[in-house]
């Protein structure tokens, strides 16, 4: 009986340890696979991340962009109007739930935000703090729209040289964090939506100076240069299919400095003001959808 225990405990001490193995095995080759599966994984993004990379040149042209307020501070000179009713609707922030609409929006509100502190509208300012501080938030910019900064623009949002002093400092740190954090995409499209909207301002502001636009349409003359640079920044991305509508859209507007006779001190004829003004609503209404 001693003997059959023994005999008994041995094999189940030998299946045991045959278990133990297999499970072994088992899991160094899940390891392994699973190891496998990252190591693609990871070359496949290198892959991509390659692919979209900008030259030296095109970061530095990125990185030096100029922000929203060069246009709005032209508009005011140009003594264009203030009209809230052209902007962007603080309302629709809440709409803009994925990382491309909210980059896309961050630039169109800071566009808005930008005319509303040229023209030292406190009311409106602070309804466009609100929204571009969200949507920074929400893209992982709370470093850069830190609980200070937010403080600052909520207590000189009556105060125009200081205002223009912060959101000017906003915007570059906004390009100095991306560029650092390799998410040069979402600066493109941040940079994309705030030139549309700065256009879009001016031409509309352009259509309504019935008697003479001269000034308003040098201000749009005046970003030529600027356009050819965001164009071609973008050119990187248009095989991105979440980026192509995007460039074809903005290629949409090269028309401007083409077909319309657009100048410094030229007028241009209502008609043509319309046309303008529709093309880049068009342009940009495919952004704030």
């Amino acid at each position: 009986m001693k003997s059959l225990n023994k005999k008994f405990g041995s094999s189940i001490l030998a299946a045991l340890c045959v278990v133990f193995l297999i499970a072994g095995c088992i899991r160094s080759s899940t390891k392994e696979e699973n190891k496998g599966t990252s190591e693609n994984y990871l070359k496949k993004i290198d892959s991509i991340k390659e692919e979209i990379r900008l030259s030296a040149e095109l970061q530095s042209v990125l990185d030096k962009f100029p922000a929203q307020m060069e246009i709005s501070m032209a508009l005011e000179k140009a003594k264009a109007g203030y009209y809230f009713e052209i902007t962007n609707s603080p309302g629709n922030v809440a709409k803009y739930t994925t990382e491309k609409s909210k980059a896309l929006n961050l630039g169109v509100y800071s566009a808005d935000l930008n005319y509303s502190v040229a023209y030292n509208r406190t009311d409106e300012t602070n309804k466009f703090v609100y929204c571009t501080s969200k949507l920074a938030d929400e893209l992982g910019l709370s470093g850069v729209y830190d609980q200070p900064t937010k403080d600052k623009l909520k207590k000189y949002s009556n105060n125009k040289d200081s205002m223009i002093a912060l959101t000017s400092s906003l915007s570059d740190q906004t390009k100095s964090f991306l560029s650092e954090n390799d998410r040069n995409e979402v600066a493109v499209l941040i940079a994309a939506g705030g030139f549309a909207e700065g256009i879009f301002l001016a031409s509309a502001l352009g259509e309504m100076a019935v008697r003479d636009n001269s000034k308003i349409m040098g201000v749009i003359a005046g970003q030529k240069e600027n356009y050819e640079n965001l164009m071609q920044i973008l050119s990187v991305y248009k095989k991105d299919p979440e980026i192509k509508p995007i460039v074809d859209a903005m290629d949409m507007l090269k028309c401007l400095w083409i077909n319309y006779g657009i100048d410094h001190g030229k007028k241009i004829p209502h008609e043509k003001s319309v046309e303008i003004s529709n093309l880049t609503k068009r342009v940009r209404e495919s952004l704030v959808k």
